[in-house]
C-alpha cells in the first residue's frame, strides 16, 4: 500500500485529502490501542557486577510486548509485523503496522551490532526486535530506572533538608488523543507547505527543546494544537507560517 502512497501526485487537492484521511484513520486506530493496551510486565533481569560497579535493571521481555500487543489490537482490525536481517554480525529489524483501511506505517531501521558469534547475532536480533516494536507502538520496553528512584527517594528520606528543596513530581505528558490530533494536523500543514509532518513537528520540538512529540507536557498539549490549527490556516491562505507569540511559545522560552 504505501508504494501506492509514494506514486500519489500530491499537488492534486483530492490525492492530498485521500492521504490525510488515511493517515487521520491509522492515528485515530492507534489512539484506541492505547485505550486498550496494558503495559507489559518487566520480567526480563540484569544484575552484575564490574570494576565501575553495579548494573540492575529490569525490562520488557519480547514474547511478553508481543503478548501485550496482540491483545489489545485483538478485533482493531490492525496488524502488525517485522523485516529482519543479519548481515556481518549485525542484525537489524523495522516494524510494520498495517491499518484496517489500508494506510501501512513502516518504522525506520534499526541496527544492532555484535560479535559476529551465533549467540551475540540472536542477543542483536531479538534486542532489535523489541526495540523496533515498543518504539513504533509507543510501549516503553527499556530499562526500569525504579530501583534508582527508589533509592534516590530513600536518600532524600534520610535528607530531609534535600527532600524539602528537590521535590520531583511526576509530570503528565501529552495523551494518545491529543498526540493522534497534533499527528493529524501537522501532515495536514505539511501538505499546505509542501514539505513533510516530520518537519514541521521538528520546527515546534526545536522552539520546546524537546525531542519527541511524546514528550510534551500536558498542560501545553492543547495550545500546540491550536498554534498549529492557526499555523494551518495561514498557510492555506498565504503560504506564511504564523510566527505569533502565545501559550506555547511562552512555555517553549521557558525551556
Amino acid at each position: 500500500m504505501n508504494d501506492l502512497l509514494e506514486k500519489i501526485d500530491l499537488t492534486n487537492l483530492e490525492n492530498a485529502k485521500f492521504l490525510v484521511e488515511l493517515k487521520a484513520g491509522f492515528n485515530k486506530e492507534l489512539a484506541k490501542f492505547h485505550d486498550k493496551v496494558k503495559p507489559p510486565s518487566k520480567n526480563g533481569h540484569v544484575d552484575f557486577s564490574t570494576g565501575k560497579g553495579r548494573t540492575k535493571y529490569d525490562y520488557v521481555q519480547l514474547e511478553d510486548l508481543i503478548k501485550a500487543i496482540d491483545t489489545a489490537l485483538n478485533g482493531s482490525g490492525m496488524t502488525w509485523s517485522q523485516d529482519s536481517e543479519v548481515n556481518d554480525g549485525s542484525a537489524r529489524v523495522r516494524t510494520r503496522i498495517l491499518s484496517s483501511n489500508g494506510y501501512e506505517y513502516i518504522s525506520p531501521w534499526i541496527l544492532i551490532k555484535s560479535s559476529g558469534k551465533a549467540q551475540d547475532i540472536g542477543s542483536a536480533l531479538t534486542y532489535a526486535k523489541r526495540y523496533s516494536l515498543g518504539t513504533s507502538f509507543g510501549i516503553n520496553s527499556e530499562t526500569d530506572d525504579d530501583g534508582q528512584q527508589a533509592q534516590e527517594s530513600n536518600t532524600s528520606t534520610n535528607n530531609p533538608h534535600k527532600q524539602k528543596n528537590n521535590p520531583k513530581p511526576a509530570q503528565r505528558l501529552i495523551n494518545q488523543k491529543q498526540l493522534g490530533t497534533l499527528k493529524t494536523k501537522l501532515i495536514e500543514l505539511g501538505l499546505a507547505k509542501g514539505t513533510s509532518s516530520e518537519v514541521e513537528a521538528k520546527n515546534y520540538l526545536v522552539r520546546a527543546n524537546l525531542k519527541r512529540l511524546e514528550d510534551l507536557p500536558a498542560e501545553f498539549a492543547s495550545s500546540l494544537i491550536k498554534l498549529v490549527e492557526d499555523d494551518l490556516k495561514q498557510a492555506k491562505s498565504s503560504n506564511n507560517q504564523n510566527s505569533g507569540s502565545n501559550e506555547f511559545d511562552d512555555f517553549a522560552k521557558g525551556m
